[in-house]
């Protein structure tokens, strides 16, 4: 973060070395000194602020892909669970059915 600003600076002062302007008198040229300055400390605002958002962006992206694979793990576990209760009351069917039999076949005799 320093290091860019840093670089910023240094071609600023490197630049106006070369097209000196007197600070102390607010005209035409300092003004445009100012506005570059505000311009590159902006600049490297913009650039921090952009790596920010882009590395919170990829921590909520792994958050939500971790949040999803937990999803499909709860969501596989009722699914599994669902397909045992139907088979349990399959039974339950079938052995009431039995039952049923049964008794109609000793109520025959």
């Amino acid at each position: 973060m320093l290091n860019v600003h840093h670089q910023s600076y240094n071609f600023f002062f490197l630049f106006f070395e070369h097209y000196p302007i007197v600070i102390n008198k607010i005209d035409h040229a300092s003004s445009f000194a100012f506005s570059l300055w505000e311009i590159f400390c902006s600049q490297d605002e913009k650039d921090v602020k952009i790596r920010e958002l882009t590395a919170e962006l990829q921590r909520e992206r792994k958050r939500s892909a971790a949040y999803q694979d937990q999803l499909e793990m709860v969501l596989k576990d009722m699914e599994d669970h669902s397909h045992h209760l139907s088979r349990n009351i399959d039974d339950i069917v079938q052995s009431v059915k039995d039952i049923e039999n049964k008794r109609v076949a000793v109520s025959h005799c």
